[in-house]
């Protein structure tokens, strides 16, 4: 058995994950390989590289853009796939459970954790000049505030603060974000025609931070949640920030996960919707994110999921042992 390791060295050097990557590595396996990612290509040839080497496992060390392109590469292969969070993000780690702050964790359960299957979303995107774009996702992609904030956050402050730049971004954008007019198909049903200044489709609920921001999302459910965000002035804001305020609520999670809260209900500010596939056509262009990555500006984009097309490696289910009944 070998690992091949990919990895960002502007995000974690080889000599950081080494160590790690030494003591948690099962003593019959053969020495890893290394392949180092190329800033022009988001870590496609290395990757590539590493599944061409014929590797039993691959590790992916880097932010989200890298682990989106890997996800993409080895679907359809017996790989599995095993993550090292060590970007901004961190969100698909974020939404499997695996260990942000630790870089030992997150090794060990690259290694030791268990498999799991789970879903991979398809983007593709018409930009003004009628060009098209495909674009795989593991967490989310959208328009309005998230791509106009990703856009409009400092890279080098991104460097200094982390998640935060990406507060200081949305102050500076929200009070000039424009609405838009979008037709929205979910499915096989009716066509909806809505403003609004901000659609999320998403495979994962959690964002930067552990915000939920989708929570009927699920990883491997084969379904893609829809959120339109359509607040009116500031009293919509308000409404839309309790909502998701309600949403992270520890009694709300827990309930959430025991099956007693039923499916987000649509407010008047902002409304939830789950498919198989999504389409929707802008009457203006628009900015357009995905997991993270700004792609350029779109004017209709189609949405599908491919179930339990990826298998990552995820942390160990506690045991819980108690007295015999």
């Amino acid at each position: 058995m070998r690992a091949g390791i990919v990895f960002n060295p502007v995000k974690l050097s080889r000599e950081q994950l080494a160590p790690q990557v030494e003591t948690a590595q099962p003593l019959d396996w053969s020495e890893p390989a290394w392949f180092e990612t190329g800033a022009e290509d988001g870590g496609e040839a290395a990757v590539r590289e590493a599944l061409d080497a014929g590797v039993d496992l691959l590790i992916v060390a880097g932010g989200d853009g890298t682990v989106r392109v890997a996800a993409d590469l080895v679907t359809g292969t017996s790989v599995p796939l095993a993550i090292i969070p060590a970007g901004t993000g961190n969100l698909l780690a974020r939404n499997l459970g695996i260990d942000v702050a630790s870089l030992r964790a997150a090794v060990r359960t690259a290694f030791e954790g268990e498999e799991r299957e789970i879903d991979l979303g398809e983007l593709e995107l018409e930009a003004p000049d009628g060009e098209r774009s495909r674009h795989a996702f593991a967490v989310m992609v959208g328009f309005g505030l998230d791509a106009e904030m990703i856009e409009a956050t400092d890279d080098d402050l991104k460097q200094r603060v982390g998640w935060l730049a990406y507060v200081n971004a949305a102050g500076r954008v929200i009070a000039t974000l424009d609405k838009v007019r979008v037709q929205v198909r979910m499915d096989d049903g009716r066509t909806v025609r809505q403003t609004v200044n901000t659609m999320v489709i998403g495979n994962c609920g959690t964002v930067t931070n552990g915000i939920v921001l989708l929570p009927d999302a699920a990883v491997d459910d084969g379904k893609l949640d829809i959120a339109l965000i359509r607040p009116r002035g500031a009293r919509g804001w308000l409404q839309v920030i309790g909502y998701i305020a309600r949403n992270n609520l520890l009694v709300t999670k827990v309930l959430r996960r025991k099956g007693r809260l039923g499916r987000q209900r649509t407010g008047a500010a902002l409304g939830y919707g789950q498919a198989q596939r999504t389409v929707a056509r802008l009457e203006e262009p628009r900015v357009v994110q995905v997991d993270g990555d700004v792609v350029g500006e779109a004017v209709a984009l189609r949405a599908t999921i491919r179930e339990d097309a990826l298998r990552v490696r995820v942390p160990k289910r506690r045991t819980l042992l108690g007295p015999p009944a």
